[in-house]
């Protein structure tokens, strides 16, 4: 089983990008549980979105301690990630500088991911939604879910809400992350 965990605050899209990681994930046969946890449900406070995947009947519903991967929208939310068991995690931070600042500053051992989610968002979308973006970065560092299966639930995704306009900006967005990702 892979677990993955989304952080962010309210309103930044943590939990449309566990449920879009989620959903492709479905939709290449795998099984999944995708749920958010909030605190006081108002804009900004931190948020957690969990999502599990695995070939086989997922029967643990509790919220994930032990990711595989900890995706972090909002850097300065990094003491939630601090909380959970790294040991094994890699952990994809949207910031622009140098992965070497996390394990100095915060004397991590897991394999850090830097990416300016937030530019190349601003870049292709025209908004700093960085949220959607990462799971590029994602794809790129894990390969359970494939980027043709992200592509075609970010479509369903945005064409439900009817926001039609912004799917190829999406798309070119997560291309870009998955680019520019690296360890």
């Amino acid at each position: 089983m892979k677990n993955f965990i989304f952080i962010a605050r309210a309103g930044q899209g943590a939990k449309s990008a566990a449920n879009i990681l989620a959903k492709s994930a479905a939709l290449q046969g795998l099984m999944i549980q995708e749920f958010p946890e909030y605190g006081p449900e108002r804009m900004g406070a931190p948020v957690k979105s969990y999502v599990k995947v695995d070939n086989k009947p997922i029967r643990d519903f509790s919220p994930i301690t032990k990711p595989d991967y900890v995706i972090l929208i909002d850097k300065t939310l990094i003491n939630l990630a601090l909380k959970l068991d790294l040991k094994d995690a890699v952990l994809i931070i949207n910031d622009v500088c140098d992965a070497k600042k996390y394990i100095d500053k915060y004397g991590l051992k897991s394999k850090i991911a830097v990416i300016d989610a937030s530019k190349i968002s601003s870049e292709t979308i025209g908004l700093d939604k960085p949220s959607i973006p990462m799971i590029g970065s994602l794809l790129k560092l894990d390969n359970l879910v494939k980027i043709e299966s992200v592509n075609k639930i970010i479509k369903e995704f945005f064409e439900k809400a009817g926001k039609e306009k912004v799917v190829e900006s999406n798309i070119n967005a997560i291309k870009k992350c998955y680019e520019e990702a690296k360890l």
